[in-house]
């Protein structure tokens, strides 16, 4: 390496292409040959580049070539490093470091600062910093040459249009937004406009996990089998598609061939079996009632209430009038918090509790989400259980990705309904064994 970085000294020429291509500046500077999908990626020249890429697809080394190529090439230039999370834009920034101590371009850097915030400045005036958007008010009054927004899908709109995009105004800027897909926001939108003519300075890619020839296609064949090739996880995670009902828990197709035409009940008929799920009200929320006939698959919603600001004394009648008069079936309710003294007082019915946690919630939407998916489920069209199905939805948040109805609906219909669906499926004997209680 060292013999050759001497012959292109001596060839002016050579140097000149070598320094002015990305794709052989990578090579020759900072010892790593990109893959075929890299090197599209870095000698893309225009203004706004969108990259959809699978898990494990090199985005990371991609954006530090790029981001090293620009900062030697473009002298006194200023670029961002963009992330949803501090952690998340620190990744590319030691990346980008790493690269930069183990090769010859070591001796361009004048410093490398941790603290308050990551960045590294050039000897040539030229600077790379790494910031969150997590507060964006801290971005808002910088100006940059070039961002580049990592997990892009995860940055609200908000922030891509009222603060990183200003922060171009300056200088004419340019941005590359890279990612895995997450819904159809700002991300979505450029990577369309990407793909039209009508955009000139706009180029958008997708690219599968697979795009990378480094990692084991074997590993990607195996979450293929346990995901399944048309889950949301897979095809996003992997494939980076965008889905139509990506944020969804479940998808509408599947929640429409279940609405059927069932006459909901008073009493149960004497030669059937039924189970109940009761979601209590907190705060502004509703208490929500369902019960279903579990005598065989489809199981079938045959009863259903939905009210608030009432009284738990009340909700406790309610709930033992509907065992007498559904043939003394398994009740299971949320015993999370409040839910506690109103289980005590159902004891005399053998209600069963289930306890919210993280870990708990996620495996009773999971058991409903595959009910609803296998179409063994049925329930006549009520507008309120319809409306919060189709806005129950996977939420970004700081620890991971939660299941929880979008801002402005409710969850409680949703919830009822999971309770009724695992107390049906434990029906035949054994305990629920995680989240569950019984007096």
């Amino acid at each position: 390496m060292n013999e050759l970085i001497s012959e292109l000294s001596r060839d002016r020429k050579k140097l000149k292409k070598a320094i002015k291509d990305p794709v052989l500046f990578t090579q020759i500077f900072l010892n790593h040959r990109p893959h075929p999908a890299q090197e599209q990626i870095l000698r893309d020249k225009r203004q706004f580049i969108t990259i959809v890429a699978g898990r494990r697809f090199g985005k990371t080394k991609a954006m530090s070539f790029s981001a090293i190529h620009y900062a030697v090439t473009h002298p006194g230039s200023i670029q961002f490093i963009l992330a949803p999370s501090y952690n998340q834009a620190n990744i590319m920034f030691w990346e980008t470091t790493s690269l930069l101590s183990k090769s010859i371009l070591v001796h361009l850097v004048e410093r490398v600062y941790k603290t308050p915030f990551s960045r590294i400045i050039f000897k040539n005036g030229s600077e790379i910093h790494a910031r969150s958007t997590t507060k964006p008010e801290y971005l808002r009054g910088h100006k940059a040459h070039r961002v580049i927004l990592d997990e892009a899908a995860y940055i609200p709109d908000d922030v891509v249009s009222q603060v990183v995009e200003p922060m171009l105004a300056d200088y004419n800027g340019s941005w590359i937004k890279i990612g895995t897909p997450f819904g159809k926001n700002h991300f979505y939108d450029t990577y369309l406009k990407g793909q039209s003519e009508e955009f000139p300075d706009y180029s958008s890619y997708r690219f599968p996990s697979t795009a990378n020839p480094h990692i084991s296609h074997e590993f990607i064949e195996k979450k293929k089998q346990e995901y399944g090739e048309n889950s949301i996880i897979f095809r996003t995670e992997y494939l980076a598609e965008f889905v139509e009902d990506q944020n969804a828990v479940f998808r509408w197709e599947d929640i429409q061939k279940n609405v059927a035409s069932i006459e909901l009940l008073d009493r149960g008929h004497p030669a059937r079996r039924y189970v109940i799920g009761c979601d209590l009200a907190k705060y502004q929320d509703y208490t929500v009632i369902v019960v279903l006939d579990v005598t065989e698959k489809p199981f079938r919603l045959v009863h259903f209430q939905r009210f608030n600001r009432r009284p738990y004394a009340e909700t406790i009648m309610r709930l033992k009038e509907l065992y007498r008069r559904f043939n003394s079936p398994r009740v299971l309710i949320d015993s999370s918090g409040v839910g506690d003294p109103v289980l005590e007082d159902l004891q005399n019915i053998g209600a069963e509790g289930y306890v919210f946690t993280s870990k708990s919630k996620v495996q009773l939407i999971q058991r409903l989400q595959a009910v609803i998916e296998n179409g063994e489920v049925k329930y006549p069209y009520i507008e309120e259980l319809i409306k919060e199905l189709q806005f129950f939805e996977y939420q970004l948040t700081r620890q991971g990705v939660k299941m929880e109805a979008r801002q402005g609906f409710h969850d409680d219909c949703v919830i009822a309904l999971a309770l009724a669906v695992w107390a049906a499926e434990q029906f035949s004997g054994g305990y629920i064994s995680v989240g569950y209680s019984r007096f």
